[in-house]
């Protein structure tokens, strides 16, 4: 297949996750086990998502359970060669795990007999964070210049589709957010109430006193606003 044959497989195969799997996660994880076959030809290469946002670095999606557990230590420990390529956008190859000085805090705790070599090849996400698609070998020095740039065709075809997750995903976790926002509100407004009916009191000596028991016992106001609500609706 030439080139550009291939680039057009890796778009066919990435609309058909997109379209077909059932949620955000799953296309996340389908991607990483794709992308762990696709640059794998003997069956060594776990590959895993990192992003990366507010300096804060997170596993997106994994092939399996030792890119998994490699991608946490890098963002555990704010380092390595995947966290790198996210934030300098640049590629980062590691070919020798036991050897390489540059991430001694990560590479001392990785094993580095199940993983030898390492590459990051950045995501362009535009505004919605910067990511890295980490590729693990069992192999010493695993990745010649051929398999970097298959890895770098790679994420670049996937660009699109993971900047449209990541993206749906923060309006995801913003409406969620959103959700529990009001609830809790709503929980406060209901204990309010109950408060001025119980006390002929305010709207605003109500929530003083609902506030001076949040102080008091050290919980959050809609923790003392839910017992409220609870001990009402137990009462006969």
């Amino acid at each position: 297949m030439t080139e550009q044959e291939i680039l057009s497989d890796v778009n066919d195969e990435l609309f058909a996750l997109l379209t077909e799997t059932a949620g955000l996660q799953e296309f996340l994880d389908d991607f990483a086990v794709m992308a762990a076959r696709r640059l794998s030809t003997t069956g060594d290469v776990s590959c895993a998502i990192t992003l990366v946002r507010r300096k804060k670095a997170g596993t997106l999606a994994a092939s399996d359970d030792v890119a998994r557990a490699a991608d946490e230590f890098q963002s555990r420990f704010h380092e390595g060669p995947c966290v790198q390529a996210a934030q300098t956008l640049e590629a980062v190859y590691c070919p020798d795990t036991s050897t390489d000085a540059r991430w001694p805090a990560y590479l001392s705790r990785l094993d580095t007999q199940r993983i030898r070599s390492i590459l990051g090849v950045p995501f362009s996400l535009e505004d919605s964070g910067r990511a890295a698609l980490n590729i693990y070998s069992s192999r010493l020095d695993a990745f010649d210049p051929a398999s970097i740039s298959a890895a770098r065709a790679l994420a670049e075809a996937a660009s699109s589709s993971i900047r449209f997750t990541v993206r749906a995903a923060s309006a995801d976790d913003e409406r969620l957010n959103l959700e529990a926002a009001l609830a809790s509100r709503q929980t406060i407004n209901t204990a309010v109430g109950i408060i001025m009916f119980q006390n002929k009191c305010s709207q605003s000596e109500a929530l003083a006193i609902l506030q001076r028991a949040s102080s008091s016992r050290n919980m959050k106001l809609r923790l003392v606003a839910e017992r409220v609500v609870e001990s009402a609706t137990q009462q006969p």
